[in-house]
């Protein structure tokens, strides 16, 4: 009798053995496929030009401010993020300069471009990105210039890549349109002095103040500061 109960409470414990390790195994298993990282999706190609058209025919207003915020959501997916960086630059560009001229007036596009997908670490995509606004530019100059100038700064700054952030302040400064402020036009100076190009510095300079072309006080004031400080940094040289 007392040999039956022992093999009973073996044949139990085998068997709840069993149970508690399939138990665990089938934990184990749902933890995996719930925690497992989904698919990240590439950016898709822009539409055709006659898809494109068709979609937004109804209303284009509304189909912008569609396709603008699923542009800018599309780094969210399945509850994680993905590195900007990690994105097809060309296909970004791409929507970009479509959604841009979906709607002509909206600035926001470039200030993406500028602002947000300028910014990541991979310094090609960032000058891809910067060539790009720069494009935009010349198209629409009086609409564009605050994010050319953006382009310059960043170019100045991040990339450390003067030659580049000089390109972008020159078109800014030499642009005739009467929309471009005084301080944008500026930023080719300031490039220059950091360049160590003094001479040309005061031919631009001599030559706005001896023309009398500039009427703003302010503006007056830091040309011939800036003047002034060139000609002393001339003289340290010198030494």
């Amino acid at each position: 009798m007392l040999r039956k109960i022992n093999h009973r409470n073996k044949q139990q414990g085998w068997f709840l053995l069993i149970i508690a390790a399939s138990f665990i195994l089938i934990m184990l298993w749902r933890e995996s496929t719930i925690y497992q990282r989904p698919k990240v999706m590439p950016l898709p190609d822009v539409p055709s030009e006659s898809a494109m058209n068709l979609l937004v025919a109804s209303d284009k207003a509304f189909a912008y401010r569609v396709l603008i915020l699923w542009l800018q959501q599309f780094d969210v997916q399945a509850g994680q993020y993905i590195s900007y960086q990690s994105m097809d630059y060309e296909k970004l560009i791409h929507w970009l300069q479509t959604l841009n001229k979906l709607e002509l007036t909206s600035q926001y596009p470039l200030l993406l471009a500028t602002r947000v997908y300028s910014r990541v670490a991979d310094t090609n995509k960032t000058r891809m990105m910067l060539e790009y606004v720069f494009k935009e530019f010349q198209t629409n100059p009086g609409k564009n210039w605050r994010w050319l100038a953006e382009a310059s700064i960043t170019a100045q700054h991040k990339l450390k890549d003067l030659p580049l952030a000089l390109k972008f302040a020159t078109a800014l400064a030499e642009e005739k349109n009467p929309d471009i402020p005084l301080w944008a036009k500026d930023i080719r100076l300031i490039i220059l002095e950091n360049l160590g190009e003094f001479e040309q510095i005061k031919l631009l300079v001599g030559g706005l103040l001896a023309n009398k072309t500039i009427m703003d006080p302010n503006e007056i004031r830091f040309l011939s500061l800036l003047m002034k400080r060139v000609e002393e940094k001339e003289r340290q040289n010198a030494k």
